[in-house]
């Protein structure tokens, strides 16, 4: 039965050139910004500039916070809020991948309460916080259209989640991808492609989700499979993956994700491998199992994208640059604990249980 119920607060602007074309957006929001940063990406893709320029068509203040690390803390979306909240800001504008992204979602909450930082996962404020917009420069987390933030917490360095924060409007560019290295896209890549296939296979899917989720997958096996030898995107290319990321995004708004993410965790906070080659680990089980148990929204995806399913596992191995870290007894039995009481198994097709995680562990992972 066709389920057509979507709810996307966001005003998505797509196009090149479009914060200059719609800087008079700003004004609306007041009259001092703040504006949330790593501290390369926003400057090198050339996205800095452009919000500079359209806030100061509108005669707006801008204050630049620029130490949003990979993986954000905590602790520096508090202080980012602290400043916000002390300089009176009215709005705030994120740039950059899905660290500067998710950051943004968490200091809107401190730019409007003098809160303790963990606090902040204490309520809902999804709609109380400083308004914010989101200016993404990498195709992978789609956290410009999400209402999730992902954020480290200092006191153990586990990724919490907090949840219900849109923004006001965001702008997609794919030009501010094109500074991107090889690697670094190929794993934002994946990470798109996992929110795609996790979310086309869980069961929170529905129609509208199933249709991005299609297309999105579509996009980037056509780019996987196109690849020049010497290791670079052609635009078009580029432009592929920037919207294949947004409909992973507009996919996970609906659905979440699966196990590939709960499972890949462990692997960024301990082991520093990058977000969307940690989840592109489990991608193939995970397909595997949606082929087992969901059979005919396995042969409506390959008859949509004339991919079999083991041209697919094929291309995320091939792509997916990684050697199995080796982990100890005492590790595992912490990951069955963590996953135990964590309890995010269950949209996964197949009752996917912690158990069945720690087969998988024991098959992908060597011991110590």
């Amino acid at each position: 039965m066709l389920d057509l119920t979507y709810h996307m607060p966001t005003n998505i602007i797509y196009g090149t050139g479009c914060i200059q074309k719609n800087a008079s957006l700003f004004p609306a929001f007041g009259k001092k910004c703040l504006i949330v940063t790593g501290k390369n990406s926003a400057k090198a893709s050339g996205a800095l500039d452009d919000v500079l320029q359209a806030l100061a068509l509108g005669q707006i203040e801008s204050i630049i916070f620029d130490e949003v690390e990979q993986n954000p803390l905590l602790s520096t979306c508090k202080r980012a809020g602290d400043l916000a909240r002390e300089n009176k800001v009215d709005f705030i504008i994120g740039i950059g991948g899905g660290s500067p992204l998710d950051a943004t979602k968490a200091i809107s909450i401190f730019a409007k309460y003098d809160l303790r930082a963990e606090e902040a996962y204490n309520q809902d404020y999804s709609k109380d916080h400083v308004p914010f917009f989101l200016v993404g420069t990498t195709a992978g987390t789609g956290s410009e259209v999400t209402p999730y933030a992902v954020i480290t917490v200092d006191r153990d360095g586990r990724k919490r989640s907090l949840k219900g924060l849109f923004a006001e409007a965001c702008f997609c560019d794919y030009r501010y991808t094109l500074s991107l290295n090889y690697a670094f896209s190929v794993s934002t890549a994946l990470d798109a492609l996992s929110h795609c296939i996790e979310g086309y296979f869980c069961n929170r899917a529905d129609t509208m989700s199933d249709l991005f989720a299609v297309q999105g997958i579509q996009l980037i096996l056509d780019v996987f499979t196109n690849l020049s030898p010497d290791q670079t995107f052609t635009e078009k290319q580029r432009q592929k993956l920037y919207a294949a990321s947004i409909y992973g995004g507009l996919v996970i708004t609906k659905t979440g994700t699966s196990f590939c993410h709960s499972m890949g965790y462990f692997l960024t906070e301990d082991h520093h491998v990058p977000h969307g080659i940690a989840c592109a680990v489990y991608l193939p089980d995970y397909l595997r199992r949606g082929f087992d148990f969901e059979t005919k929204k396995a042969d409506l995806l390959t008859y949509e994208i004339d991919y079999t399913l083991s041209e697919i596992c094929n291309i995320i191995e091939n792509m997916t640059d990684y050697t199995p870290v080796a982990l100890s007894e005492a590790e595992r039995e912490e990951l069955c604990e963590r996953w135990t009481a964590d309890n995010k198994f269950g949209s996964a097709p197949g009752d996917f249980t912690p158990a069945d995680a720690m087969e998988l562990v024991d098959r992908i992972f060597p011991k110590t």
